[in-house]
């Protein structure tokens, strides 16, 4: 791509996000979608170093109810979108201590509400023990419980929607960097990039950590500050085997501060701390041996056997965040700008849902309405934060 091309809509950011978004916008019938992505589609932001965990489990009612309409698509990839998405059902369980016991039995309600056809309850930690028995629960009060939980592959679940987007018309341009959005006389106009110039009247911004320097030019202020994020992984047999001694779900522990996961049947994930001194212009540094130490010592309290598993490897990168680590999502600035940015480490399970509302409300011009009766992405638009009207859990945790 070296000269001036033409397109209905850009999407500038090849993860998750972008993805989907682009395969939705698609679906909506626009016929020249182009995905312009400064690296390979799902290789150097977050999406590539994200847990991939799947749960319904929030502290606000608009996060819990876009993982319920996000959750039957990952269950049922190939027939919806094709492909795989390496979806693994392994349960899901929120661990806290006594203090936030109150909060997990109206969060666990209200998932219980949105996902009306699965099991989703308040356990005590012998039951959660008997499951699992891979865990050490000393100082846990009680677990919620998920048992369609369970985690997917992100890079895969990236590659297979650009795949599915790519089959109904969609482009990409991998190793094209967006040097800036173009506008004229209030609306949008395209996009400048390393390789020139695309016209469109759509740009959609989904580069992540990447995402509010795309769009300062215009006057268009995002609070979204990039962060380094990692992902340790050992080997630990039994792990993702059902009936195994080392038998886990993919969790979030409240008391440590932490998530994790089994891979596959032998191998074990967990999040290593994020730091925000990041430089964009260069690539993320790697984890050190002491991040990773201060992580294991961590896990292992929850996980014992992780104390003499030996480390495959870990992922560092950087994705973006936002005040109330919540997603900006909606419109800004000149007419034909859409954001979808600052997912704060939780993008990837909300991406299907994410995804086709924001495209039925660019292709139908009106936010999407659920069933309750509330418009379902008006808590995440740009304009809170000037506004002053930040997302608040409503029955918070000491971490999440």
């Amino acid at each position: 791509m070296t000269a001036t091309r033409s397109a209905d809509a850009v999407i500038v950011g090849g993860g998750v996000i972008g993805a989907a978004i682009a395969y939705h916008l698609a679906l909506a019938g626009l016929e020249r979608v182009v995905v312009c992505e400064q690296s390979r589609i799902a290789s150097q932001g977050a999406t590539a170093r994200s847990g991939g965990l799947l749960r319904l489990h929030h502290t606000t009612a608009c996060d819990t109810r876009l993982t319920a309409l996000s959750l039957p698509t990952f269950e049922q990839w190939g027939e919806v979108i094709g492909g795989d998405c390496g979806y693994r059902r392994t349960g899901f369980a929120m661990l806290v201590g006594e203090e936030h016991v109150a909060a997990l039995r109206v969060n666990t309600a209200v998932a219980a509400e949105a996902l009306s056809y699965e099991r989703v309850e308040v356990i005590d930690p012998d039951q959660a023990g008997t499951l699992f028995p891979g865990l050490d629960l000393a100082g846990v009060a009680a677990v919620a419980y998920e048992p369609s939980g369970g985690y997917a592959d992100p890079a895969a679940t990236a590659t297979s929607l650009i795949a599915a987007a790519r089959r109904i018309g969609v482009s990409e341009a991998e190793g094209t960097r967006v040097v800036r959005v173009l506008e004229r006389e209030g609306a949008v106009t395209g996009v400048e990039t390393s390789a020139g110039r695309i016209e469109a009247p759509l740009v959609v911004l989904t580069s992540g950590a990447w995402g509010a320097e795309s769009a300062a030019h215009l006057g268009v202020e995002v609070p979204v500050v990039p962060r380094r994020i990692g992902l340790a992984q050992v080997a630990l047999p039994g792990a993702g085997r059902r009936g195994s001694d080392n038998q886990l779900p993919t969790c979030i522990d409240d008391t440590i501060g932490s998530y994790f996961r089994p891979g596959g049947t032998d191998r074990f994930f967990f999040g290593v701390q994020s730091h925000p001194d990041v430089d964009l212009e260069q690539g993320a540094a790697p984890l050190t041996g002491d991040e990773v130490n201060a992580a294991v010592a961590a896990v292992s309290r929850r996980v014992p056997a992780v104390t003499s598993a030996p480390l495959v490897g870990t992922r560092a990168g950087y994705d973006g965040y936002t005040p109330d680590k919540r997603p900006v999502i909606g419109p800004a600035g000149p007419d034909g700008l859409y954001l979808a940015l600052g997912f704060s480490g939780g993008g990837f399970k909300l991406a299907p849902a994410v995804a086709e509302l924001a495209a039925r409300e660019i292709s139908e011009g009106e936010a999407v309405i659920g069933k309750a009766g509330e418009p379902l992405l008006e808590p995440y638009r740009p304009q809170r934060f000037a506004n002053g009207n930040l997302i608040t859990p409503e029955a918070p945790y000491a971490h999440i």
